[in-house]
């Protein structure tokens, strides 16, 4: 009797030190002035937290500084408030940047996961100046979605306070009575680095979202929205040859709808007509020298990347990218409990053939579809997920089938796995249809238990997998690799060795059929961080590759050191010796 009693007491206690911080934010009717000075009783009604600790480099220790935060919110906005103190000023770095590029800078984030879904969240922030930056967080930190809202700051004698109002209408949430969404702070102190953390990170893997707290709202407006933007994009040309004497003109006029509806704070509804992507951002330039693997563009436009459940796989096989020029497009996104769906459909203009290995001679529209269902389990650490994918050109169509899943087993065993079959209709030699069926398989397992990193990865497909709506780094291929760290972390920032890591990294490809090795690859790296200033790193990369039937051995030595004496100054001196490998037309051409 007595041993159930202890292990009953045990269980109590395990589940009370995993039990996450709830705080209860007011609802208040005197907004706050966001211009960066703490007035007197402004802030008098918002909850107020100022439990930190530092999570890098020290593991969950007392913080070198001391940090505040003040949280509140009424029908239009969620005020947000943080007092940053130094108790030596000339810390403060606090230099001018540009939007999402503060991290030179002292800072301070938010982070709300406003459907409480323990996967995604949305971060805001700023500096000393009020200068800003955000995104979203899913896998990795993504700033490209901008986020309007408020921000200011101010210097004093005691450090930095910082004032943020971030509109509802912004972000996509969770609304009604009683809502809950998931909550963390985050701020930077360069001079260091360190990092400082609401709420304790243990090291050893787990998902980091549990390391969230949990942000309670008596009530929050029904997100219902309903937005209809249209817009007209013209152009006029004159050409004038002088050698025939001759002009010519040439003009155009493109009208444009966007339409954009929320039923409720669960989903959302997306379409656009005849859009002109042109004034997106243009992608970076690429030089182009090597041709043996296609390259990857990353989706910048809004239609496409704006919404509240992203579909991410290992084997890529949504990625919008492929939609060129659409004539048309609708997309919905939601979810009920854990329950969650995703669907696209566009019409692509004006496409040629060849894209899709047809005759040069066809020239159509082409229609792209998309839809996935996820189901998760384990408060939200894990799911199942189905998803499908549709291209019809002409009378001819490629589809193709997924089943992937994420099983966290423990806070430090996670694993992903995705199975996908594709069918595509082709033309042979004689000009008849037929189908050719591919297949394709990946999966990933980590190991972290805050010293020791082993990672697993292997996936495949085969020649005649087709994914026109995704992406295909190499066909006819089986690639693994295995990676094993050993890190040795500082307890405080006084330590003299902050961090130590030792790493050997393993790759190799073959044919799908293991009848030959496409290449290998081999590093071993060591380096470490010391008393806050100095740094070094160091490997020896060795790579085979195999090109036109001849294996090519290349290796890259390398040293890399960093001195940073004082804040104003820093040094660093890296290099790299070894032998590389030029593709060429016909062979490979080496050179030191």
């Amino acid at each position: 009797m007595k041993k159930i009693i202890l292990m009953i007491f045990l269980l109590i206690l395990a589940l009370l030190l995993k039990a996450k911080v709830k705080i209860e934010i007011p609802y208040i009717n005197e907004k706050p002035i966001i211009d960066g000075v703490i007035s007197a009783g402004e802030w008098a009604e918002a909850v107020h937290w100022d439990k930190f600790y530092q999570t890098s480099p020290g593991d969950n220790t007392q913080p070198s500084e001391r940090t505040e935060v003040y949280l509140a919110y009424d029908e239009e906005n969620i005020y947000c408030m943080a007092k940053c103190y130094f108790d030596d000023i000339s810390r403060l770095r606090d230099f001018h940047c540009s939007r999402d590029q503060i991290y030179t800078t002292d800072r301070f984030y938010f982070f709300l996961d406003t459907f409480h879904s323990n996967d995604q969240a949305y971060y805001f922030g700023c500096n000393a100046n009020g200068e800003q930056a955000d995104g979203i967080v899913i896998d990795d930190i993504d700033p490209s979605i901008d986020l309007f809202y408020s921000s200011a700051g101010s210097k004093t004698a005691e450090g930095y306070y910082i004032e943020l109002a971030l509109p509802l209408e912004s972000i996509k949430y969770k609304s009604g009575k009683d809502v809950t969404w998931g909550v963390f702070f985050k701020r930077h102190i360069t001079d260091g680095p360190e990092e400082v953390c609401g709420f304790k990170i243990p090291r050893g893997g787990g998902n980091f979202y549990d390391n969230y707290g949990i942000l309670r709202f008596a009530e929050l407006p029904n997100n219902v929205n309903l937005k209809l933007i249209p817009s007209l994009t013209g152009n006029y040309n004159q050409f004038e040859d002088n050698l025939s004497n001759e002009e010519e003109t040439d003009s155009d006029l493109q009208p444009e709808l966007n339409i954009f509806f929320e039923p409720n704070s669960n989903f959302t509804f997306t379409a656009t007509v005849n859009p002109d992507f042109n004034i997106i951002e243009a992608d970076g330039l690429e030089v182009d020298v090597n041709t043996r693997y296609p390259r990857f563009f990353s989706e910048k436009r809004p239609f496409f990347i704006e919404q509240s459940n992203p579909f991410r796989t290992d084997l890529v096989i949504f990625n919008t990218r492929n939609v060129v020029d659409p004539l048309w497009g609708t997309k919905l996104s939601g979810s009920i409990g854990k329950t969650s769906v995703y669907g696209l459909i566009s019409v692509d203009e004006d496409v040629y053939g060849d894209r899709f290995g047809y005759a040069d001679t066809l020239n159509s529209n082409a229609t792209f579809a998309f839809l996935s269902f996820n189901k998760k389990f384990r408060g939200g650490n894990s799911f199942l997920r189905a998803a499908g994918t549709l291209r019809h050109f002409e009378e001819y169509d490629n589809f193709l089938l997924s089943l992937d899943a994420n099983n966290r087993f423990n806070d430090e065993v996670d694993a992903d796995f995705q199975l996908v079959a594709t069918s595509n209709e082709v033309l042979d030699s004689n000009g008849e249809t037929k189908t050719k069926l591919g297949y394709g398989y990946s999966m990933d397992m980590d190991y972290y238990n805050g010293t020791w990193f082993l990672n697993f990865e292997t996936n495949g497909i085969t020649e005649d997998y087709t994914a026109d709506l995704g992406y295909i780094y190499d066909r006819n291929s089986i690639f693994t690799k295995a990676r094993i760290e050993y890190q040795l972390h500082g307890k405080t920032d006084k330590d003299f060795l902050r961090y130590l890591e030792i790493a050997s990294t393993q790759n190799i490809k073959t044919a799908y059929d293991f009848s030959n090795i496409n290449s290998h690859y081999w590093e071993v790296m060591c380096g470490a961080i010391f008393n806050n200033s100095f740094d070094f790193w160091t490997g020896l990369e060795m790579t085979m590759e195999n090109y036109i039937g001849e294996d090519y051995y290349m290796y890259y030595p390398w040293l890399n050191l960093n001195y940073e004496p004082f804040k104003q100054l820093k040094m660093s001196f890296l290099i790299v010796d070894g032998e590389n490998l030029y593709f060429g037309y016909d062979s490979g051409e080496k050179a030191d």
